[in-house]
């Protein structure tokens, strides 16, 4: 531990703007004063952008647009920079996990064993598949023929969480790049820092000047300056729902510009009586809800369990729950840190306190005293009986708390975990082919795991149906949200 604390007191981290590929101040040279979530030390500096620098940022990004001197690059050329950029967030993992810790608060051991390397995959994924897919044609007809073309949107903003700064901003940076598009990201306020370094990198490796760009600053100013950018043709979004509806407003407001909104979920763990796997299950939906502090969009906040077994599960995760708590994040043996700020502690424990409230029985960790006190963060509870129309069954709380509802027959848990404004993700635990079946095709999520959770993989989508957004990441299908189809009809003479 004493090894990283100096690697992050040694650390020259780069607080400014990266347009047109330099780094600068903000144009008042106005800054962002904060703590650090880990152990309070101030990290204060980063610029706060606002709407003359979003507009330098924009500016930068379209001349790249109409000179077409990135749309232009041949794929081959634009993977190859991208592979570059991979080697180089490669050699610099510790340097990125250090940043993203000190600034989410998260352990170290998380991002320099699981994020970054996520990250770094998602650049590779994505690079190689960008020569390996094809546009389409329809069948030649005697004078005519079409077809269906994919090109670039243009100017494209991305708007990026903090809950995991790189992987979420390599879903959508990456594709949105090597489809040609030029691209101005606003980080999170709260964790800047390794997208910054990124931004770098990125050129070092070869984009071209004003093809990427960095306006960090805070959400309501640098980030509502860029979605109601009348010259931005795109604007890409992952956070909360109630930010989500205000970029679809400023869309309207503006320039109709396409939007991609991943907006979080309240997912539900379902376990049958049918199911014959608790032990796994219970690991399973502990790692799955109290990892980084619960804080994931798609973590499994509510389990919904066969009341003939519920009795028996929840004495499982209860024990399972014991190894979530918040340790030092900077000890390279701790698995679970802080969460990203005062403001979000506070948040979550008003959850629950609204949680005892309503009612609901609360089980608390037995040796929550053991829990680091320099840092923010929260001990891990699991809620039973809990009502299901209640503020901590509706609301995404985005911490360390389980709510946990009963059934009888698995047409009320469809029903339970149904009744949610969001729709993410969700999982079915059962040993009934049939059960699985119908409760997969029946939840309204748009990922749903049978006897299983946390799956990832580049290849296939992420995205959710209802309040939990518009559009997809990773796959191929993010390709799609990049770029606008286009149909060229063509006639020709009989020979």
């Amino acid at each position: 531990m004493k090894y990283l604390i100096e690697k992050i007191n040694d650390l020259k981290i780069e607080k400014r703007a990266f347009i047109n590929g330099r780094f600068v101040n903000a144009l008042d040279a106005e800054i962002i004063k904060k703590k650090s979530s880990a152990d309070q030390r101030d990290i204060s500096g980063i610029a706060s952008c606002k709407q003359e620098d979003v507009n330098i940022a924009v500016k930068s990004a379209r001349a790249t647009v109409q000179s077409r001197i990135w749309m232009n690059k041949e794929p081959q050329d634009k993977k190859k920079i991208f592979l570059n950029l991979a080697d180089l967030m490669k050699e610099y993992t510790e340097e990125l996990a250090l940043l993203d810790t000190l600034e989410t608060g998260r352990c170290y051991k998380n991002y320099f064993e699981d994020s970054i390397p996520k990250a770094i995959q998602v650049v590779r994924w994505f690079a190689e598949s960008v020569d390996k897919f094809y546009d389409h044609a329809i069948v030649p007809r005697k004078n005519t023929f079409a077809t269906i073309t994919r090109g670039p949107i243009g100017v494209v903003g991305l708007i990026t969480p903090w809950n995991d700064p790189l992987v979420p901003a390599m879903w959508k940076m990456i594709p949105a790049l090597l489809t040609g598009n030029s691209v101005i990201i606003k980080p999170a306020e709260q964790s800047s820092f390794s997208i910054l370094k990124v931004a770098g990198l990125a050129q070092q490796a070869g984009v071209p000047d004003g093809v990427l760009n960095v306006v960090p600053g805070i959400g309501e100013v640098a980030g509502k300056a860029l979605a109601l950018h009348n010259n931005v043709d795109g604007l890409f979004f992952t956070g909360s729902a109630q930010v989500g509806k205000k970029i679809l407003e400023y869309s309207g407001r503006s320039n109709m510009k396409k939007v991609g909104l991943e907006c979080g979920g309240k997912s539900a763990f379902i376990v049958s009586e049918k199911c014959s796997q608790l032990e796994r299950a219970a690991k399973v939906l502990a790692q799955n809800i109290f990892y980084n502090q619960g804080q994931i969009c798609s973590a499994p906040s509510r389990a919904i369990i066969a009341n003939k077994i519920k009795d028996k599960f929840v004495d499982l995760v209860r024990k399972e729950m014991e190894k979530y708590i918040p340790k030092n994040p900077f000890d390279p043996d701790s698995r679970v840190g802080c969460v990203v700020s005062l403001e979000q502690k506070e948040k979550i424990e008003k959850f629950i306190q609204s949680g005892i409230e309503s009612g609901a029985v609360i089980y608390r960790c037995k040796n929550e005293g053991d829990a680091y006190q320099e840092g923010y963060s929260v001990v891990p509870v699991i809620f039973d009986q809990v009502a299901p129309d209640s503020l901590i069954a509706q609301e995404e709380i985005f911490g360390p708390v389980l709510c946990v509802f009963g059934f009888d027959s698995i047409n009320d848990a469809i029903s339970l975990a149904n009744n949610s404004r969001y729709g993410l993700a969700g999982a079915i635990w059962t040993n009934d082919l049939n059960e699985a079946y119908q409760v997969s095709r029946l939840l309204e999520a748009g990922i749903v795991h049978v006897n299983s959770y946390g799956e990832d993989d580049n290849c296939v989508p992420f995205g959710g149906f209802k309040e939990s957004g518009i559009g997809k990441d990773k796959s191929i299908y993010a390709f799609d949200e990049y770029t606008n189809s286009k149909t060229t009809w063509m006639h020709f003479d009989t020979v």
